[in-house]
């Protein structure tokens, strides 16, 4: 996955930009429901960054591993992990060669924060996809989230926020910039931080592959997913390509037959 150089540099305002006790409130149900319905006991988050939903599943008594291909996530993560009492195995990776990394299966995967379409082309996600199944152990789940590039409208700058959070003496301002030119489209984070009443500005972007419900879809039973279910955020409602501002995909990994 492009972007790791990026995203390590943006790393100390990424735990900033999100409010997490919010976030993880919002989408730990979701994912309660999702892991008990295969009795999942061991998780793995494929693109972890900071470890925030890896410490919310230890807290739930799961046992979790991450990747992520940012070094400096990563060790944040182990940072933060080890500070909330909860042990990882942690790699850095590319979530296209997670069954090198990982060669013991999970019973669920987790692919989220709009991560899977920042490999930038239609083979990578395959490439992912096929990966995330290859992890899995029979019976297992996987989660995939994507925005809902179907409603990002083409060559215009669309713009997520601003937000606005304080941090110690710094005031930050971020925005969120969109952009789709055809299949692709660029996604542009800008903080904007005052402090002693100085402002600069710090910046990181990835282009990512605007990615369709059934390039999702195919990618997903061509691994061998099944029961494939798709969902519009986390509330959870059906998907809608023109209203949804997610793209949620679960799906199974099927036993075989005895």
């Amino acid at each position: 996955m492009p972007g790791g150089q990026a995203f390590d540099d943006f790393q100390p305002y990424y735990d900033l930009l999100v409010d997490w006790e919010k976030r993880l409130a919002h989408e730990g149900p979701f994912f309660q429901r999702v892991f008990s319905s295969v009795s999942a006991r061991r998780v793995l988050d494929c693109a972890c960054g900071t470890g925030r939903h890896l410490g919310l599943f230890a807290r739930w008594g799961l046992t979790v591993a991450g990747s992520d291909l940012a070094p400096a996530m990563v060790e944040e993560a182990h940072r933060y992990l080890k500070a909330h009492g909860a042990a990882a195995r942690l790699e850095v990776a590319d979530f296209r060669e997670l069954a090198r990394h990982f060669p013991d299966p999970f019973d669920a995967v987790i692919c989220t924060g709009n991560s899977l379409p920042l490999v930038g082309d239609l083979e990578g996600v395959r490439q992912a996809v096929a990966n995330l199944f290859a992890v899995l152990a029979p019976g297992g789940v996987a989660v995939v989230h994507s925005l809902n590039y179907a409603a990002i409208p083409e060559g215009e700058n669309v713009i997520a926020g601003p937000r606005v959070r304080q941090a110690d003496d710094r005031e930050i301002l971020f925005l969120k910039i969109f952009r789709k030119t055809r299949r692709l489209c660029d996604i542009d984070v800008v903080a904007l931080v005052r402090q002693a009443g100085e402002w600069t500005m710090v910046r990181t972007g990835a282009r990512a592959w605007a990615l369709e419900k059934a390039e999702l879809e195919d990618a997903a039973r061509a691994a061998g997913f099944v029961r494939l279910q798709f969902y519009g955020g986390y509330d959870p409602k059906p998907f809608d390509a023109a209203t949804s501002r997610d793209l949620i995909l679960v799906g199974r990994k099927e036993k075989p037959a005895r």
